[in-house]
């Protein structure tokens, strides 16, 4: 499922009536044909509907969805418009419905808000992806009465009116939909905060569009189909050195827990060896949790870089290091985050405290650097929200770093700068301590099976983050914890496995 920006749409757009034959006037209809068939999936012949268009097209898909309702004895509808500067095929569509014998046009005015107020369901096509800047007044006092409703349910068309396709960001206010009807593919609008929030449930109607024509876009979704294919195999004749070597290099004496969750992680994952080195002992915790992870500890404090020569044999035979989780910022532990990164030739991801470490150095496109907001917004150098709005950031770090970049948020950008997924699985259970080492130990747990680092990562964001809304379905999200979700990652895999 390809994700596309607004100008990206309206390119295929073009393209699909210009190229191929397939007129505006069919799109639109088809388009009306989808919002109808989810409409008639949930509401009766004695809903009352408001539909509450603009002058553009997607307020001419607005029309045609309510003429097919009108012509099937849906009879309790009503239409305000806003605007005067018409397009031509919203012109076109107020002529046809005016000739089925639709007439109940209403006003903006005092009466507005009743009529709001009595209907069943309000049909949202006021602006679309097209929107460029701050709403006016006008249009603010709108949403905010259809927000304002107590009862019934809003449908948005393509996305919600007040929202921008290319960010998510909201200029001023924005409709709150129950369910959002798009067409030919996802927004990045729909998956990034807070537009995501605001466009409900949403349902993707294909349309005419040319498949060919999406490869437009190099941003993706991930999905379930996508792990299913993505998962690495596990021929029943295999032993223990066919699924790779892990070695996780973490913790210190201040923040011992991160590097068992990382060890777990990988160890749970399928990994054929799983080995911990870590500067102080942590021995009871983590034969504790899972015995079969192999433990050293260099018993001091903390990591420095003439420890690289004692554990020299366990980095030449690791098929994936993990760095970073737990290991404090001294100047001592960054020179043995650079002098293991500069010196291994092998797979790295690269997590917590080592990041900052990393940030001067030239990666390479087998090296994963797992950053959250905070993380990114040192690395970036600008403020937060600029950079949860802004994929492009994302994707020019990664270009600049030539390394694979998981920028852990509500929705985790995974890109090389080349090609980019989006995931949008999980919720408030990760938002703790501890989420981001686990997520670390999965990627590395897949790379050492056989994956390349983009897939193991794109893998590794999406078990996470529904194993979380699995666990969180029973614990709630306030109680669930990262040790919660490795126990029961079991249960996203068998699901995608099962599919």
């Amino acid at each position: 499922m390809h994700i596309l920006t607004a100008d990206e749409m309206k390119k295929i757009d073009d393209s699909t009536s210009k190229e191929y034959g397939i007129t505006s006037e069919v799109l639109m209809e088809q388009a009306a044909i989808s919002i109808y068939n989810e409409i008639t999936k949930n509401f009766n012949k004695n809903t009352h509907f408001l539909f509450v268009l603009g002058t553009g097209n997607n307020g001419g898909d607005g029309l045609a969805t309510a003429r097919l309702l009108y012509n099937e004895g849906y009879k309790n509808i009503k239409i305000a418009i806003i605007g005067k500067n018409q397009s031509e095929l919203f012109k076109k569509q107020l002529k046809t419905i005016k000739k089925f014998g639709f007439d109940n046009f209403i006003e903006i005015n005092d009466d507005f808000k009743n009529h709001v107020s009595v209907a069943d369901c309000i049909v949202d096509g006021l602006i679309g992806i097209g929107l460029k800047g701050e709403l006016k007044k006008e249009m603010l006092e709108i949403i905010n009465i259809i927000n304002s409703k107590k009862r019934g349910k809003i449908i948005s068309i393509d996305i919600p009116s007040g929202i921008d396709a290319n960010t998510g960001k909201v200029f001023g206010n924005a409709i709150k939909a129950d369910k959002t009807i798009t067409f030919g593919s996802y927004k990045l609008g729909h998956i990034f905060f807070p537009g995501r929030e605001y466009s409900g449930s949403i349902i993707v109607a294909p349309l005419s569009f040319p498949k060919k024509l999406f490869s437009i876009s190099h941003r993706e979704l991930v999905t379930r189909d996508m792990i299913k294919k993505l998962l690495p195999k596990r021929p029943k004749f295999s032993q223990k050195y066919d699924f790779g070597n892990v070695l996780i290099l973490a913790g210190s004496a201040e923040f011992p827990g991160a590097s068992v969750l990382s060890a777990i992680g990988a160890q749970k994952i399928g990994a054929g060896l799983v080995r911990l080195i870590t500067p102080c002992s942590l021995s009871s915790s983590v034969l504790e949790h899972e015995p079969g992870i192999i433990y050293k500890s260099l018993n001091k404090d903390k990591f420095s870089l003439r420890d690289i020569d004692v554990i020299s044999k366990n980095i030449k035979k690791a098929s994936v290091i993990v760095i970073g989780p737990g290991l404090g910022r001294s100047n001592e532990t960054m020179q043995f985050v650079r002098g293991v990164v500069e010196n291994s030739k092998g797979p790295i991801v690269v997590d917590a405290d080592a990041l900052y470490a990393v940030d001067a150095l030239t990666l390479r496109k087998n090296i994963v650097l797992t950053p959250h907001v905070g993380e990114m917004q040192r690395i970036v150098r600008t403020d937060e929200i600029e950079i949860r709005q802004n994929y492009e950031y994302t994707e020019y770090f990664a270009k600049n770093k030539k390394a694979t970049i998981v920028f852990k948020d509500a929705t985790t950008i995974i890109t090389n700068g080349e090609k980019t997924y989006f995931n949008i699985t999980g919720n408030t259970a990760l938002s703790k301590g501890g989420s981001g080492d686990l997520l670390t130990g999965i990627i590395a747990g897949l790379i050492a099976q056989g994956l390349d680092v983009m897939k193991a990562s794109i893998i590794a964001s999406y078990l996470s983050g529904r194993t979380a809304e699995i666990v969180s379905s029973e614990k709630s999200e306030y109680y669930s914890t990262p040790l919660d979700i490795a126990k029961n990652l079991y249960r996203a895999l068998l699901e995608v496995m099962n599919d």
